[in-house]
């Protein structure tokens, strides 16, 4: 139902925004030869429109962030680093190896959860410059790890961090575990491996 609604606002909503957003503009160029002021009006509208676009790509994104395609989990998680960079100004890089191919979209979309919150964490409460996500699949596991160069922490910090709890939930959910290696000023590797299927 998630995935149907984020479906709905990207391709009904977005698109009925973007159409909108074309047409103020060729009116804002149409006035810019009559009436400089309405142009001006025209232009600001069109500001508004782009953002109420970005808003809705952002809440559909929030609500399916992972494509239906196999190659959708990589897809999404090279889009997050690319995000995340732009927003903090990190260093924030994606790899994998080889192809990690996965068809269960609920087994990728809480890889993904869990991979955003290492990687929220890094650049928030860690002060992380650089970090790289990495992922790859074993014929049994799939791998996620979250790397970073930030200040670390003890581990008896983490014991009751929201944070954590949330990614030993859901990697709990699709039959993985997460584990935390870290020390202060060593920065920080959040590992969670999972089965490919249970």
């Amino acid at each position: 139902e998630r995935r149907r609604i984020g479906q709905d606002l990207h391709d009904g909503l977005g698109q009925h925004l973007s159409g909108m957003e074309l047409m103020v503009q060729a009116l804002a160029h149409k006035l810019d030869f009559e009436n400089k002021e309405d142009a001006a009006q025209a232009s600001r509208i069109s500001d508004h429109l782009r953002e109420a676009i970005r808003q809705t790509k952002s809440l559909a994104r929030g609500l399916s962030p992972v494509e239906l395609q196999a190659n959708g989990l990589m897809s999404a998680l090279q889009e997050l680093a690319v995000n995340v960079r732009e927003i903090f100004r990190a260093n924030v890089s994606f790899e994998a190896r080889t192809p990690v191919l996965l068809e269960d979209n609920a087994r990728a979309t809480h890889l993904f959860r869990i991979a955003q919150e290492a990687l929220s964490n890094a650049v928030k409460h860690g002060g992380a410059t650089d970090v790289r996500i990495e992922i790859e699949r074993t014929p049994t596991e799939i791998i996620l790890s979250v790397v970073d160069n930030g200040h670390g922490f003890s581990p008896g910090q983490s014991s009751g961090g929201m944070g954590l709890r949330i990614m030993e939930y859901r990697s709990s959910m699709i039959g993985g575990e997460v584990t935390v290696q870290t020390a202060p000023d060593y920065g920080t590797k959040v590992i969670c491996t999972a089965p490919v299927s249970q």
